[in-house]
């Protein structure tokens, strides 16, 4: 009966070591900061909530809308897009373009690629509001007319 025993539990041991090796969790590798970040960006539209200079400039970007989008690729490069129903004369906010995250800051700066501004986001309430701070100096984007539009900007959006 004692050597019943002993067998049983040798059993029972690579059993339960056979059970846990095949537990370990799904074939498919963890998702990186990076990916995990950009599906956050693109997971829909954004829409504008306001903007600012430190001075309230939203007006200047009525229905204005922002996509993100690119397919993953480690120190990839993506996309966005914005659109409004009309665009100031100048903006510092560029309506295409490509932009990277900032290695070690993958969670919190991108980086516009035209210019090398670097773009702080910050995503809250459950990921649906995006703020984007930035310093801007330089001509602004748009007709090319010489217009202020140097300073710290916030842009902030939700979506659904």
């Amino acid at each position: 009966m004692n050597h019943l025993s002993r067998i049983f539990s040798v059993v029972l041991l690579v059993s339960v070591a056979l059970f846990s090796v095949n537990c370990g969790g799904s074939d498919d590798p963890e998702k990186s900061e990076e990916e995990i970040q950009l599906d956050k960006l693109k997971a829909s539209e954004w829409q504008l909530l306001s903007a600012s200079d430190g001075t309230d400039r939203t007006s200047e970007y009525p229905n204005m809308v922002l996509t993100f989008a690119g397919t993953f690729s480690a120190g990839g490069t993506y996309q966005y897009e914005s659109g409004a129903a009309s665009w100031p004369s100048v903006s510092p906010w560029k309506a295409v373009d490509s932009w990277k995250f900032v290695g070690g800051s993958i969670s919190s700066k991108i980086i516009r690629l035209s210019d090398d501004v670097e773009i702080t986001y910050l995503l809250s309430n459950s990921d649906k509001q995006l703020s984007l701070s930035f310093n801007y100096t330089g001509p602004g984007f748009n007709n090319g007319r010489t217009e202020t539009v140097e300073g710290d900007w916030v842009f902030t959006f939700t979506r659904p």
